[in-house]
């Protein structure tokens, strides 16, 4: 085999999969992402809920909860699940918005309200101690 003919059938193959992915990106739906985090009262952690969701193909809604030290940025809630402490389908439309709720109740204890969507099917997932151990989290169920 002549090294021209491979170098060429080479680069073909190369600039087709450039072109395929450059294809997927511009016609692929990405998820919307919402971040919020709440700072305890010392500042020294903060609590952040991410809200993944998506209308098509087949729509979803996921909240993650996430708490880590200040300095981290938020988007840290996404990148390291160790850190979560609270996971499930997003709580009905009408309530999106305002659950789960967190509120900070004192320096190393956190109090997270939630409403689970009826009929996700699987429950919750709740942790009572963050990664760090020195937070306790409290859950709140609202009907």
């Amino acid at each position: 085999m002549k090294a021209k003919t491979f170098l060429i059938g080479f680069l073909c193959v190369v600039l087709a999969l450039v072109a395929g992915s450059i294809y997927l990106a511009a016609t692929t739906d990405r998820a919307d992402k919402a971040i919020v985090a709440v700072a305890s009262p010392d500042g020294k952690y903060k609590a952040v809920r991410l809200t993944v969701s998506n209308d098509t193909p087949a729509p979803f809604c996921v909240d993650t909860i996430g708490i880590f030290l200040t300095v981290y940025p938020d988007s840290f809630v996404a990148s390291n699940s160790g850190y979560q402490v609270y996971g499930a389908a997003c709580a009905a439309p009408g309530k999106r918005d305002a659950l789960p709720k967190m509120e900070w109740l004192a320096n190393n204890k956190l109090q997270i309200t939630y409403s689970p969507e009826p009929g996700a099917g699987k429950p919750p997932r709740l942790k009572e101690r963050d990664m760090s151990l020195f937070v306790g989290i409290v859950y709140v169920k609202v009907e």
